[in-house]
């Protein structure tokens, strides 16, 4: 084995190391926020049940894997650790996948990628989250290297192996379709200047292939759907403008303004500035398309729903990738900026660096101190206090802190939308557990009135 390969390798279970340190360093110090209360309740049921509610309720929205894998860990005695085991051992391995993938599309990047998200302040919080995001992010990157694997052999046996982990996406989250559908353009992408084209047969392969594997799911899904609403009415948020949306996404993948901007800049200058035009476009398309196209969808259908970049977490290995390379077609391009520096390893310096700057205070940080609030009610609230919330949907969060279990898989509250009343969520508190839940209406003005608003310290803000 050469010596660079052997650095190489060294780097890498280093890094491997590293991140696992980071990722499990205060795994189960944190108070679980209002999402992973729902996967709490959502993986409390076996397969058998999985299957029973999903025929109930086949619009519900999300897919079962997630939950079915977190069930191994039940009945989850630190719910605080239990849950986020999966995400762990997911964003871990994360780490080598990237390097591989990296390395597939050009050697020169794959140590750059790998240190950069071993340190990413943003992947090791979702290795700490309770939900499914690394865990498609793992599957998304294994679909993508055996898809450029395809590309560079044109042996369709990897092409089995993409569908595969494909399907796996699919029935993680449906938020990974437009990842399946726009990591098709990946087909005009060369690895070699003088390649052909891939023929139309791989990518029906690859694609009746995806069908078969997902084909069950979709079947069990239309085949129990009886009318039951798609769109959770719950949610009212407005998408926003899309430059605020690409926004978000950038100050979560790229923290600060300074790199933002630099990272914006070699994107979109890359295709002008490079002879490598044609790959650029391709990876500025990947990345580009499900953002624009998922916005113009909602604002097309006025589909109201929060958009965050956890939505585009499978992107996020292109992302970086894209970024690097990048940033070594502008080295090649100008030869004499590699006497001075090289450009690469200052941007990965001062990614870690920012990074670094952010991580003590993300171990901190509470996203929501359920617990927190749930043990100050226990020690002040008296018997038959009422409690009332900003919003009915902090509630599931204090409750599973209170002790107080749905009997199936959600709580079931009434609600009602009058424009000129508050909506409020009132529990009857009795020692030692909340025993009484109830659907309130609050008159604003009636409130004002009675100098009720003055006693806002039996109004709880959880945030």
């Amino acid at each position: 084995m050469s010596n660079p390969k052997r650095k190489e390798i060294f780097i890498l279970i280093l890094c491997l190391l590293i991140g696992f340190a980071l990722r499990y360093y205060h795994l189960d110090q944190k108070s679980l926020w209002l999402d992973e209360v729902h996967t709490y309740n959502d993986s409390r049921d076996g397969f058998g049940e999985q299957i029973k509610f999903y025929k109930e309720n086949p619009t519900f929205l999300h897919p079962p894997l997630f939950f079915v894998l977190t069930h191994l860990f039940y009945p989850f005695p630190k719910p605080e650790r239990d849950l986020r085991i999966i995400p762990l051992i997911a964003g871990t391995l994360s780490i080598p996948m990237i390097y591989f993938l990296a390395r597939s599309l050009a050697p020169q990047i794959a140590i750059p990628c790998l240190i950069a998200q071993t340190f990413m302040a943003y992947h090791i919080s979702l290795s700490q989250d309770g939900r499914s995001y690394t865990l498609l992010m793992f599957f998304g990157m294994a679909s993508l290297y055996f898809f450029i694997q395809h590309l560079k052999t044109s042996k369709k046996k990897y092409l089995i192996f993409t569908a595969f982990f494909y399907a796996l996406l699919f029935y993680t989250s449906y938020s990974a379709v437009p990842f399946i559908l726009f990591s098709q353009i990946l087909w005009f992408y060369k690895l070699e200047e003088h390649q052909k084209t891939s023929p139309l047969s791989s990518f029906l392969i690859l694609t009746g292939l995806t069908l078969l594997f997902i084909l069950p799911w979709i079947t069990f899904v239309v085949s129990n759907y009886k009318g039951q609403i798609i769109m959770d009415p719950t949610h009212k948020e407005d998408p926003g403008p899309l430059w605020s949306l690409l926004y978000g996404i950038l100050h979560d993948w790229v923290p600060f303004p300074p790199l933002i901007i630099a990272s914006t800049a070699f994107l979109i200058l890359t295709p002008v500035l490079t002879k490598q035009r044609r790959n650029s476009l391709v990876l500025l398309a990947v990345l580009l398309s499900p953002m624009v196209g998922l916005w113009l969808y909602c604002k097309w259908f006025n589909v109201t729903h929060f958009i965050t970049s956890r939505y585009f977490i499978t992107f996020l290995p292109l992302f970086l990738i894209s970024l690097f390379l990048s940033l070594l077609a502008i080295e090649l391009r100008f030869e004499r900026v590699k006497r001075y520096f090289r450009l690469r390893f200052l941007f990965l310096f001062l990614f870690i660096a920012s990074n670094l700057v952010i991580l003590p205070s993300y171990y901190r940080y509470q996203k929501q101190d359920y617990r927190g609030v749930v043990s100050y009610l226990k020690k002040h609230v008296r018997d038959g206090d009422k409690v009332f919330t900003e919003t009915e949907a902090h509630m599931p969060g204090i409750l599973h802190y209170f002790g107080v279990y749905p009997r199936g898989r959600h709580h079931v509250a009434t609600t009602f939308h009058l424009p000129s009343r508050i909506r409020m969520l009132a529990c009857s508190v009795q020692k030692p557990a909340v025993t009484n839940i109830s659907m309130m209406e609050v008159d604003y003005g009636l409130l004002l009135e009675n100098g009720l608003l003055k006693s806002l310290k039996t109004i709880l803000r959880v945030f």
